[in-house]
């Protein structure tokens, strides 16, 4: 059952865990059942954090974005923390936010979207200046 369940998306240790007790396995076995997947490189929370992050910043999201997702899916902060400076891929969040903002001209359009997709203040102020 978990190997299916972790075909239709990459889930959590503790989401995957969650899932077979819900659907009636006993919490031993749900367990046991991770840690077997786990040991076959099926389900990884480090990988699963990373790939996330990766995702969402290819999408045009920022930091807080990253980590309000990652935290909601009840990962670590630790890892959270390293899955989100992976994403970065070296670069600057600032040069994240340009890119976010390719095709927007309306300086007022740019704070908003750049604020809802999750780049902290700073960030926006740098790449657009003081709001009026």
């Amino acid at each position: 059952m978990a190997a299916r369940l972790l075909k239709r998306a990459p889930e959590t240790e503790a989401r995957l865990e969650a899932r077979l007790v819900a659907l009636g396995y006993r919490r031993e076995t749900a367990a046991a059942t991770v840690a077997r997947c786990r040991e076959l490189g099926y389900v990884g929370d480090t990988a699963f954090a990373q790939e996330r992050a990766r995702t969402l910043r290819a999408r045009g999201a920022g930091r807080l974005r990253i980590e309000a997702d990652l935290t909601a899916r009840g990962l670590r902060e630790a890892l959270i923390a390293e899955a989100v400076e992976a994403s970065r891929a070296g670069e600057p969040e600032a040069a994240w936010a340009r890119r976010a903002l390719r095709g927007v001209c309306d300086r007022r359009r740019a704070w908003r979207l750049l604020l809802a997709r999750g780049f902290p203040e700073q960030v926006v102020v740098e790449v657009l200046g003081e709001v009026e």
